[in-house]
């Protein structure tokens, strides 16, 4: 039972060491870049159609 539960141990720590992710390095020119054509992009606000259509409502029979 000590062995099983020393193998469990160790399977374990391996486990949690492989799960770690390694850290990733941050491109400054990316972001800068990012946010130039992000603030270049055209925010002017566009007319919205808001009129209303005329429903036909009479009831046709065969």
């Amino acid at each position: 039972m000590k062995k099983v539960l020393a193998l469990l141990a160790i399977v374990g720590f391996v486990a949690c060491e492989n799960g770690k992710t390694p850290e990733v390095a941050v491109d400054s020119a990316k972001i800068k870049d990012s946010l130039a054509a992000a603030a270049a992009q055209d925010t002017t606000v566009k007319a919205v159609d808001t009129t209303v259509k005329a429903v036909d409502s009479t009831v046709k029979t065969k």
